[in-house]
C-alpha cells in the first residue's frame, strides 16, 4: 500500500505541473489569438491521462483500505468529470471561444483538485 500512496502523491504534482503548462499554453494561444496546435493536443492529454492515472490510484488505495475521508475521492471524481466534460467541450468548441474553453480546461478541474487536496490537508505550498 505504501507504493500505492507514493505513487498517489507523485503524480499529483506531475497534474498540478502539466495543470499550470496548460494553463500558461492556453493564455499565450489566447493572446495570441491562435488555433490549438500538436502542443495544445500534447499537454491537455498529459493532463487528463495523469489525472485518470490519479483516479485509479485512488481507487486501489480504496480498495486496500487506505480511504480516511469520504469527502476527498467524491470531490477528485467531480473533478475528472468536469475536466472530461471540458475536453469535449474543447474539441467541439470553434473559433474564439475555443481558446477560453481550453483555459477553462485547466482553471476549473484545478480549482477541484485544489478543493480535494484541502480536504485532506495536502495542499501543496
Amino acid at each position: 500500500m505504501d507504493i500505492v500512496l507514493l505513487l498517489h502523491s507523485l503524480v499529483r504534482f506531475l497534474i498540478l505541473i502539466a495543470a499550470v503548462a496548460g494553463i500558461v499554453k492556453a493564455l499565450a494561444s489566447l493572446a495570441q489569438r491562435s488555433a490549438p496546435d500538436k502542443l495544445d493536443q500534447t499537454v491537455a492529454s498529459v493532463f487528463l491521462g495523469l489525472y485518470d492515472v490519479q483516479v485509479l490510484l485512488g481507487i486501489l488505495i480504496i480498495l486496500l483500505g487506505g480511504l480516511s475521508q469520504a469527502v476527498h475521492p467524491i470531490v477528485m471524481f467531480i473533478g475528472v468529470l468536469l475536466a472530461h466534460g471540458l475536453q469535449t467541450m474543447v474539441k467541439r468548441a470553434e473559433g474564439s471561444g475555443a481558446a477560453m474553453y481550453r483555459l477553462a480546461f485547466y482553471i476549473l478541474p484545478l480549482a477541484v483538485i485544489l478543493v480535494g487536496l484541502a480536504s485532506i490537508g495536502h495542499l501543496p505550498v
